[in-house]
């Protein structure tokens, strides 16, 4: 038990660590700032930040929200998305532990290494809520990628459960076959393809569709489906409550890339507790 308590702690500083880089990696992407081999600087005074003002929330908390330097507030997306995304390496990690037992150091080092991978995967639908949140885009230099990586993921584990049918990481991903989603995959794009031929790109966009596809390959049908049928309706009910705060609700657009992403998150973990909530309601 202590050894999956130090999994945890560990994991969730890697994952705070993760969500500072996402915050990097929104905020220069779109200023088009080279993210690799250009230093952390204040946007305003552009005085270089020293590596104590890096540390994820404790710097923030340290300089009291504002730059040491200059004095201008700091924005809280920087502590609240290093947060969220600890959050998701510590619940990537509940997930794994669940999964395997962890009996030695040898482990705990592979339950490590299959936490920070799906914690990876769950950082990169932060980063499109993010960035489609703040600039009403999934960018394409991200989803691309992301695409050829998930269906690289989809080969990798097919070859893995022809050859190694009893390895840990098929259980801890869930139910898989390539074929359904692949096909999750091309009719879940063809059904928002349809959606923006119908509304001719009011109701979604072609950002949307990619991120779609993307999750078809990464989740398979039944985690698809949970996923889109939890965006759809998270998507309906927030967009239904902030138009009536503004006080107009036809014409009114929202980031559907976020719920997507809430809805790929909720049915990575808690898929197959919803179907049992959802059968116990049918039956």
């Amino acid at each position: 038990m202590f050894l999956n308590y130090w999994v945890l702690g560990i994991l969730f500083i890697i994952g705070l660590s993760i969500g500072s880089f996402v915050n990097v990696l929104e905020i220069r992407t779109y200023k088009k700032i080279d993210f690799i081999k250009k230093r952390s600087f204040c946007p305003i005074c552009k005085h270089t930040l020293n590596p104590i003002d890096l540390i994820p929330i404790l710097s923030f908390i340290l300089i009291k929200g504002r730059c040491r330097y200059c004095g201008t507030k700091v924005s809280w997306q920087y502590p609240i998305v290093e947060f969220l995304n600890g959050i998701l390496f510590f619940a990537s990690g509940l997930h794994v532990l669940s999964k395997m037992h962890i009996n030695g150091i040898s482990d705990v080092f592979i339950s490590l290494i299959y936490s920070v991978f799906v914690g990876f995967i769950m950082s990169l639908f932060l980063f499109f809520a993010l960035y489609d949140v703040k600039h009403k885009i999934i960018l394409n230099k991200a989803i691309y990628p992301s695409i050829i990586f998930a269906f690289l993921c989809d080969v990798i584990l097919a070859t893995v459960m022809y050859f190694y049918p009893s390895c840990p990481f098929l259980s801890i991903w869930g139910e898989f076959n390539i074929l359904w989603n692949l096909l999750s995959s091309i009719l879940g794009g063809l059904f928002i393809l349809l959606v923006i031929i119908l509304t001719k790109e009011k109701g979604m966009g072609g950002g949307d569709l990619k991120l779609v596809v993307l999750m078809g390959l990464l989740l398979g049908f039944k985690r698809f489906i949970i996923a889109f049928y939890i965006s759809v309706l998270s998507g309906a009910l927030i967009g239904i409550i902030w138009g009536l705060y503004k006080g107009k609700i036809r014409g009114l657009k929202i980031p559907f890339g976020l719920f997507l992403s809430i809805g790929t998150i909720i049915s990575f973990f808690y898929s197959s507790k919803i179907e049992e909530i959802f059968y116990k309601l049918c039956s």
